[in-house]
Formats: C-alpha cells, sequence, structure tokens
C-alpha cells in the first residue's frame, strides 16, 4: 500500500513539474512579445519597411540600406547608398538579382539565391509576427539562456531576452558562432525594437533609423524591371 501510494504521489507530482514548465514557456514568449509592441500590432502586419544606418570596419564611409521584407513569402527588397555605391537587390521568392546601375542586372546563382532563401525565415521581426499570428509552422525551444526557434522543425534563429523580455541578443547558429548583440530598446512607430546591432569583435555595428510595420506590400515590386 505504502508502495503504491509513493507511485501515486510520484506520478502526480511529474505531472505538476510538466504544467509548470508549459506554463512558464509560453510566459517568456509572452514577455518577448510584450516587449516588442504586442500581440495586436504584429499579428495584423504583412510585412515591414526599415532604415539604418551600417558601419563595416572595411569600408571607409557607412552605408544606408532600406528593406522592404514580406513576412508571408520570402521576398526581400534592399536599397543600398553610399559615396562609394548605390544598388538594389531582391530575393523573389524562387530567384533574385542585383542592379548595380551600371546598365546590367545581374541574376543570381544558386548558391546566393540559397544564402538568402535560408536567412528570409529567421529575420527575427518575421518572427514576433509568427507568435503574435500563432502561425503553426513555429516551434520554440526554450533554455535558461535563450529560445530557440524552429521553422517547420528546421532551426532558424535564437534569441537571448533580458528578465523583461527584451530582446538582447540573436544569433543564426546553434552554437553561437554567429552572435548579433542588441542595443538599447527604442519606440519606432507602433513597435519597440532595438537601437543598434553589433558584432562583439567590432567588426560591424548597424544603427537602426526607422522601422515601419506594413498591411500590404502591393506597393513594393520585388521584379527586376525597377
Amino acid at each position: 500500500m505504502l508502495r503504491l501510494t509513493l507511485i501515486v504521489f510520484m506520478t502526480y507530482s511529474w505531472f505538476l513539474a510538466c504544467g509548470q514548465s508549459q506554463e512558464q514557456e509560453p510566459k517568456v514568449i509572452t514577455n518577448l512579445l510584450n516587449s516588442v509592441g504586442g500581440k495586436e500590432v504584429w499579428s495584423r502586419a504583412r510585412g515591414f519597411r526599415m532604415l539604418e544606418i551600417a558601419h563595416y570596419a572595411n569600408l571607409k564611409h557607412p552605408l544606408i540600406r532600406e528593406y522592404w521584407v514580406d513576412f508571408k513569402q520570402p521576398r526581400i527588397k534592399e536599397l543600398t547608398r553610399s559615396i562609394e555605391r548605390r544598388q538594389v537587390q531582391a530575393l523573389n521568392i524562387n530567384k533574385g538579382w542585383t542592379n548595380k546601375y551600371d546598365g546590367k542586372i545581374a541574376v543570381w546563382d544558386a548558391k546566393r539565391l540559397s544564402g538568402w532563401q535560408s536567412f528570409w525565415p529567421g529575420i527575427p521581426t518575421r518572427i514576433f509576427h509568427l507568435i503574435a499570428s500563432k502561425d503553426p509552422s513555429l516551434t520554440y525551444q526554450v533554455h535558461e539562456d535563450k529560445i530557440d526557434f524552429y521553422i517547420d522543425g528546421n532551426f532558424a534563429v535564437w534569441i537571448a531576452t533580458d528578465e523583461s523580455g527584451n530582446p538582447v541578443a540573436y544569433g543564426r547558429s546553434m552554437n553561437h558562432k554567429e552572435t548579433h548583440f542588441l542595443g538599447e530598446m527604442l519606440n519606432y512607430n507602433s513597435v519597440r525594437l532595438w537601437k543598434e546591432a553589433f558584432e562583439p569583435g567590432g567588426q560591424w555595428n548597424v544603427e537602426m533609423v526607422d522601422y515601419q510595420l506594413l498591411d500590404d506590400l502591393s506597393f513594393i515590386s520585388f521584379e527586376t524591371k525597377d
């Protein structure tokens, strides 16, 4: 009888522990989403526009870059301007191109196309949209120091947060080989995001100038005709 009682007690305790663990994970995710603006604004967005200034150790002058990103399909458009260069390039689902305004449009080879396609799923702010919209393709695993996010079962990105849920770093490799640290949180229109991202070795840092969620991307062309 004593043995049976112990088994029942241990089984009950195990179920309680599992229930507490499941309750803790949504709280971590909820805190992250609340820290960046909340469920409502992220769930209804279709994509975003972002303006940034990028500084690289091997470049004399900074780059001004403007992005338009589709949350629903792998489409990214990037306009880059500096004293030395001006170019526009885009990923358009299963093809990509670069226009350096030299009279030629370069179509991406398979390697470059694959790189951009693999980059798109784990864009951190796209992850926020997937969390908010409860997209079934998104799963996650909470660790003590970070949250690993998976798209259709494939690792996409990890995000680390502080005690309040503010994102402080992220990376695209499981072994932390690639780590982007994030600066203080600021208000950008309807959301809160990091003022800057930087690489710990000092090779680059990016300052976010503006960020705007978009409900409609029909005014943006991802075709080479631009």
